[in-house]
């Protein structure tokens, strides 16, 4: 019995860990390669490799923003940086009295949301020039996501 729960929580984090952009559009590759529609390497010039260094920098760019655990460390550690800050000044001195501390946490949240956004700007930015130096391996993967039902 724990031999099969075994198999069965590793099958789970496998799928988990498969569940990205670059194993799907390799997982479509492979199952329907040999339907008769389905694109072809050739029909968009473009070489094996070329398509398998595009898929790397498509799914590193994407991985770049970190797991959940991350993001909730770093949200944590914003939010919680103005409260710090404010805590080393007596609450007499605070321009906020004793709003002070739900001024800190909004700012927290403020810098947090700044922080997304820049970051998102990043991986938008990163990801249309890798679509602009690759057209083909773009175009290519499109196609194949068109596959996926």
């Amino acid at each position: 019995m724990s031999d099969y729960m075994f198999r069965l929580q590793n099958t789970d984090m496998l799928e988990a860990d498969l569940n990205d952009f670059q194993h799907k559009v390799e997982r479509l590759i492979r199952d329907h390669k040999d339907e008769a529609g389905f694109p072809m390497l050739d029909a968009f010039r473009l070489e094996q490799e070329e398509l398998d260094d595009y898929l790397f920098e498509r799914q590193a760019i994407l991985d770049s923003k970190g797991s959940e655990r991350s993001r909730y460390t770093v949200a944590g550690f914003l939010i919680a940086l103005p409260v710090i800050v404010i805590s080393a000044f007596p609450e007499e001195s605070l321009p906020w009295g004793t709003w002070s501390l739900l001024v800190a946490v909004a700012i927290g949240v403020g810098l947090f949301l700044l922080y997304l956004a820049i970051q998102k700007t990043v991986i938008r930015t990163r990801l249309s020039r890798l679509d602009a130096n690759s057209p083909e391996a773009k175009r290519f993967v499109d196609e194949v996501l068109k596959f996926d039902i």
